[in-house]
């Protein structure tokens, strides 16, 4: 099986820069949940380890205290990790937890290694085993690829080679014990890549099939399926909180014209073209559909009746203004509108019949125009706090 190049970019690098922001927040999840069982990990194994001297022989029990001081800075940043994710306070980003975990971890094994290094030794061989399994978690904790994992071992290694040195410890002496792990060092690198890898593959395999239920395949735009799951979380929200949204119903004059004229293959790009102009003029927030056929549907949260209508004459001249230029044809392209709002006093359903009695309006008054239908209640209903105001006026 071939291996594609741009599967060995750096994981950023392959994701589409539309999905960045998601790929973000996908990787921050993935990070909280290291931290939490790297913590745990970590607290297991190293108080077991602390109080294991007499069952592992290996240690002399009146470097109980020194080691416990190497230890402290680790239980502290697991502790801390633990604390930080189950509480909320103090916020911390896991990707700095683990930062500090893995750096804590490091300092902790070097500096164990060094104390108890006599040369070829049961003590040596035994620090050198645990240095294998630390040198494999730290690894694990890089979470976001090799610049992690560069960070975490490439700042602890030189400072751990000029401590030996001051103690007289030559590098010729620490290789032989240090070689496996040096050998799982390598092999955490790779690791450490190779997952970066898949955790990129599998959110963009994710993206993919998500965009492809909730997306227009022709236009880019969402759904009417998606657009009604927005338009139940946006009226929600409106009757929860009083708020107001808007809805503004589009649909292309004379297009059957167009696919007559110029065939179906102009009339999908005159399609795309409507999108790409329409979407210039949204905000962030704002939703842009393709609600069927020729039919835009766009949801503007937190905008009256006012707000939409200059949405509206927005949209309605990015296409008047200009004819669009297809292959060799300059083809004249204009949109009706219908404006309605809602203050989520009334049901979806009510809302979208105004809109599309707006649109009705706008069609049969000549068409390129806006048109718009008010909400049957006029005002917001009041909060509760409002009603206790007045109440107490």
């Amino acid at each position: 099986m071939m291996v594609k190049s741009s599967d060995l970019q750096p994981p950023l690098k392959r994701v589409p820069p539309k999905w960045i922001p998601a790929y973000e927040a996908y990787i921050r999840i993935v990070e909280r949940k290291v931290a939490v069982i790297a913590a745990w990990t970590l607290l297991v194994t190293v108080l077991f380890y602390q109080f294991t001297h007499e069952l592992r022989l290996a240690h002399p029990t009146e470097m109980w205290l020194t080691e416990l001081g190497f230890r402290i800075p680790v239980l502290l940043s697991a502790l801390i990790t633990l604390f930080s994710h189950y509480t909320g306070k103090p916020f911390i980003q896991s990707r700095q937890l683990l930062r500090i975990m893995g750096l804590s971890l490091m300092t902790m094994i070097l500096a164990l290694f060094l104390i108890h290094y006599s040369g070829p030794s049961a003590e040596t061989y035994q620090v050198t085993n645990m240095m294998i399994i630390s040198f494999f978690g730290v690894s694990a904790f890089s979470v976001r690829g090799p610049r992690e994992w560069c960070l975490m071992f490439l700042i602890p290694l030189p400072v751990f080679f000029l401590s030996a040195k001051a103690m007289g410890l030559s590098i010729a002496e620490l290789l032989p014990p240090m070689f496996d792990p040096f050998v799982m060092m390598i092999i955490g690198l790779v690791m450490s890549e190779a997952l970066g890898q898949l955790r990129v593959g599998e959110f963009i395999a994710r993206q993919r099939l998500k965009e492809h239920a909730t997306t227009d395949q022709l236009t880019g735009l969402l759904n009417r399926r998606a657009m009604l799951q927005l338009l139940e979380r946006e009226h929600s929200r409106a009757q929860r909180y009083g708020a107001t949204y808007s809805l503004i119903l589009g649909d292309l004059d004379w297009f059957k014209r167009v696919n007559d004229t110029y065939g179906h293959n102009v009339g999908d790009i005159v399609l795309q073209e409507t999108a790409r102009r329409l979407g210039s003029h949204m905000r962030t927030q704002d939703a842009l559909c393709r609600w069927g056929g020729e039919e835009i549907l766009i949801l503007l949260p937190e905008t009256d009746l006012d707000g939409a209508r200059h949405v509206a004459e927005k949209a309605r001249l990015s296409l008047a203004e200009k004819p669009m230029e297809v292959k060799e044809h300059s083809i004249p392209q204009t949109i009706s509108l219908g404006i309605t709002s809602c203050y989520g006093l009334d049901d979806i359903e009510s809302t979208i019949k105004r809109a599309d009695d707006a649109l009705y309006l706008a069609k049969n008054n000549g068409r390129n125009r806006t048109e718009e239908i008010a909400p049957p209640n006029p005002e917001p209903a009041l909060t509760e706090a409002e009603i206790i105001f007045d109440t107490a006026n």
